[in-house]
């Protein structure tokens, strides 16, 4: 992180007393989505550098964490304002580091109702055969589907660790175990040409690449990965071709946008935004609104002061 990135302390203090509000009102969030989620990702990172160059912001972490309880207290509350599908759908699109834990709401309130249902069973022993088949029926995964998981999971931690072979090596074993699924030949494709084996790379992304229904979506899954490696160069290349055959795909503009962010190429970002923001009004994309107005919201505070916050339109 950067300097120039990242806004003032007073601005961050802000964001918590935002957040803490919204947290003690859950009910308001209504129509909002994961809106406060994206609020809270932007207080972490703020937090995160300042906390790198030394700053004093114990009272800063210590009301956040308060709120950060009350939220997960009522996790289930807030998963039923804002929609277990919409949560699970934002979250696949920018795959959130685990520490990152507000955006596994779901998987807690999962957790919590399979500790519940346990204690059940335990007390309750005349329905324990009846209450252990509803919890192997609606609360775990089938076998195969758990272990591709799985591979995948610790692929990815490998891959922030460094261990590359060790990573291709759980995605091999993820495309065994279901060899139609796109996303294992993407990730190893990317990994090898990062490492400089690009003949290799082409033969996992020809395979992925029949396996998507269409051309943009293989692209887009492709830049993705490159983002998540770092690789932006690439990764903005691969975005540019999708919107080259679809330029209003909201997904691959949201992308555009995040790497635009990654480069510190903040009015580009902020442009992009504005875009998405206006095509998702247009084509009644309600999941992608909050997103686009947080991030233009916190990128007017990132742009240098001689930089207007807001783009006349091209000429045509």
């Amino acid at each position: 992180m950067n300097a120039s990135t990242i806004p003032d302390l007073d601005t961050i203090r802000k964001w918590i007393d935002d957040y803490a509000k919204r947290v003690a009102n859950l009910q308001d969030e209504k129509g909002k989505g994961v809106e406060l989620l994206f609020l809270r990702d932007a207080i972490h990172d703020g937090l995160l550098y300042y906390r790198s160059r030394g700053a004093f912001i114990d009272p800063e972490e210590t009301k956040l964490s308060n709120f950060d309880a009350l939220l997960d207290k009522n996790a289930a509350l807030f998963l039923k304002i804002a929609g277990k599908k919409t949560l699970k759908t934002e979250r696949d699109k920018i795959s959130p580091s685990p520490e990152k834990w507000w955006w596994w709401l779901d998987e807690k309130v999962r957790e919590r109702k399979s500790r519940k249902i346990k204690k059940t069973i335990t007390t309750a022993g005349i329905v324990v055969a009846v209450l252990l088949v509803l919890y192997f029926t609606f609360f775990r995964l089938p076998p195969a589907e758990q272990s591709y998981l799985d591979a995948l999971t610790q692929a990815e931690r490998l891959i922030y660790e460094g261990e590359v072979d060790e990573a291709l090596e759980n995605i091999q074993k993820a495309i065994n175990i279901f060899p139609d699924r796109p996303t294992p030949y993407i990730m190893a494709g990317c990994l090898k040409e990062m490492i400089g084996e690009n003949e290799e790379a082409q033969k996992f992304f020809t395979q992925a690449q029949g396996l998507y229904p269409n051309e943009v979506n293989f692209l887009i899954e492709k830049s993705n990965w490159y983002f998540r490696l770092n690789l932006l160069e690439r990764a903005y290349s691969s975005i540019i071709e999708a919107l080259q055959k679809e330029p209003e795909n909201l997904a691959a503009l949201n992308l555009l946008g995040s790497i635009y962010e990654a480069e510190n190429k903040i009015p580009e970002a902020l442009k992009v935004y504005t875009k998405v923001l206006e095509l998702a009004e247009e084509q009644g994309a309600e999941t992608m609104i909050p997103i686009a107005r947080i991030k233009i919201g916190m990128l007017q505070f990132r742009l240098p002061l001689d930089i207007p916050t807001s783009f006349p339109e091209e000429e045509q």
